[in-house]
């Protein structure tokens, strides 16, 4: 990380790199038979990165794993390196993700939305500036983070997981349509990672799977976990309940959205960027050669 910086701001790298912050980005209910989508994020400073790596890689060795995941960890997978794992390590190793966490991040965000309402609600043409479910959820997530660091003055700089063809290329819509909302804030900002390589991405992993499995239980009445149930009441609790800001939108939210957005002034300015975008990637004509 420090070397990234180093590269991306020359000699003024110092400066640029206490005053930074970082959103580590997930998400949570991606797989089709889900009726809940979750996109979160957690930030940290960028000064306390070092730090967390540090703890986090002693966390690991101490506990024996390479890449931590929430729903395989619980699962004790057959396939992955939990396998053999009892409650008791697994209870533990959640409670040190949490504490890790708290202890060197200082904001993080959720946002919650019902598939079948969105997909039934949006109308189609407008569906295909605003994207699915997933883009329209990260970009709420991206908005906050927005908010967030401008309303202190501060560069952002946003982390994504290595991604399918296919989620990549959702998380760059939702980019798109932040750019076109929030202008250059995010143009040249935000990267791809290696989950296993990055500690923060592995943290924002519990902070996904838990707000995804207590959206289930509010909304469905679906039975949650105790360790689900454990890790929300710390996170909704942490910092004196200022850490995480959760939020979710129901079917008449969404239709009051819809109302609000549809056909109107950042409708239009979203369709005019996306167009701009799509004219720029268009291939240009080859030039003839010059005969003599």
């Amino acid at each position: 990380m420090m070397h990234s910086l180093l590269s991306a701001y020359g000699s003024k790298w110092t400066e640029r790199y206490l005053g930074m912050f970082t959103i580590y980005i997930d998400d949570s209910g991606s797989a089709p038979e889900h009726k809940l989508a979750i996109a979160s994020g957690i930030v940290f400073p960028a000064k306390q990165l070092e730090r967390l790596e540090s703890e986090w890689n002693r966390f690991r060795d101490k506990e024996g794993f390479t890449d931590f995941h929430s729903s395989e960890c619980l699962a004790r997978n057959l396939k992955t390196e939990f396998a053999g794992w009892d409650d008791k390590k697994v209870q533990r190793v959640f409670a040190r993700v949490r504490q890790i966490t708290f202890k060197y991040s200082v904001q993080a965000f959720c946002i919650a939305i019902h598939k079948p309402d969105y997909k039934e609600v949006v109308p189609g043409d407008m569906l295909k500036r605003v994207g699915s479910f997933y883009t329209w959820a990260l970009s709420s997530v991206l908005g906050l983070a927005h908010d967030w660091a401008v309303a202190r003055s501060v560069p952002m700089e946003y982390v994504f997981d290595t991604a399918t063809k296919e989620v990549k290329r959702e998380i760059e819509e939702a980019m798109t349509y932040s750019e076109a909302t929030y202008g250059d804030h995010f143009a040249g900002h935000y990267s791809f990672r290696n989950r296993k390589e990055v500690p923060a991405l592995q943290a924002a992993d519990l902070f996904a799977w838990t707000c995804f499995q207590r959206g289930r239980h509010v909304r469905f009445n679906h039975p949650i976990h105790l360790l689900a149930q454990q890790s929300w009441e710390a996170y909704r609790d942490a910092h004196d309940k200022r850490w995480c800001v959760v939020q979710s939108l129901n079917r008449q939210g969404i239709e009051d959205w819809v109302s609000k957005m549809y056909s109107g002034p950042e409708d239009l300015q979203l369709k005019t960027f996306k167009d701009k975008i799509k004219e720029s990637r268009k291939p240009q004509p080859k030039q003839k050669k010059a005969t003599s």
